[in-house]
């Protein structure tokens, strides 16, 4: 159960790598362009979490589940992958689901396992606390080089709510990073979580009564 769930979650960081830079906008969210600042604003249908991001960066689909969706700045080879998830993997937690540190634990774990089979060695960085829509999150940093033989750089930002959590993947070009990250952070900032993370949920993880 519990790697079923951690590969679910990790569809919305590492399937959008298959993604088409040049898809249409997501079906069914909600988009709106902000005059002002030229920025636009994307509210996800089913988590309800919501951002801003450049008017030249391009929108791709959904991804699988309509968990969140993938975005395209105007630098080759970079994403950003905004979703939600839920928190149903048995843990140590008041209610028996996974703590923070043991989804970081879980997240490295599989990431590690995926790119060895890629036959890709990655270098991570230590990990740092850090916060998303005002919730407690964790920051996982690797780089590694690609199939180019160029340097990427990965970040996974990550918090976990009681019942539901919200997740961030950034890749880029490691040598590109003073360029796209201070419109990152900008983005982030603009950041809403939602609907309620902490919300009581009536599933129980497996093997709970």
């Amino acid at each position: 159960m519990k790697t079923l769930m951690i590969r679910g979650y990790l569809v919305l960081t590492l399937a959008a790598m298959s993604l088409v830079p040049n898809a249409p906008p997501a079906l069914g969210a909600t988009i709106e362009t902000n005059d002002e600042t030229g920025w636009k604003l994307y509210t996800n249908p089913r988590f309800e979490f919501s951002f801003r991001y450049p008017d030249d960066w391009r929108l791709g689909n959904l991804l699988p589940g309509g968990i969140g969706v993938t975005l395209f700045p105007s630098i080759e080879h970079s994403l950003v992958a905004l979703s939600g998830h839920m928190n149903m993997v048995s843990g140590s937690s008041q209610d028996g689901r996974q703590t923070l540190e043991e989804f970081a634990a879980s997240h490295r774990r599989v990431i590690t396992g995926l790119y060895d089979k890629k036959k890709m060695e990655i270098t991570w960085q230590k990990d740092a606390n850090t916060a998303l829509a005002g919730f407690p999150a964790k920051r996982l940093t690797f780089t590694y080089q690609d199939d180019r033989r160029n340097t990427m750089l990965e970040i996974h930002i990550f918090s976990l709510g009681r019942n539901e959590g919200r997740g961030v993947r950034i890749k880029m070009p490691a040598d590109r990073t003073a360029q796209l990250m201070p419109t990152i952070r900008r983005m982030l900032k603009s950041y809403e979580g939602g609907r309620d993370q902490n919300a009581v949920s009536p599933i129980v993880p497996k093997g709970r009564d």
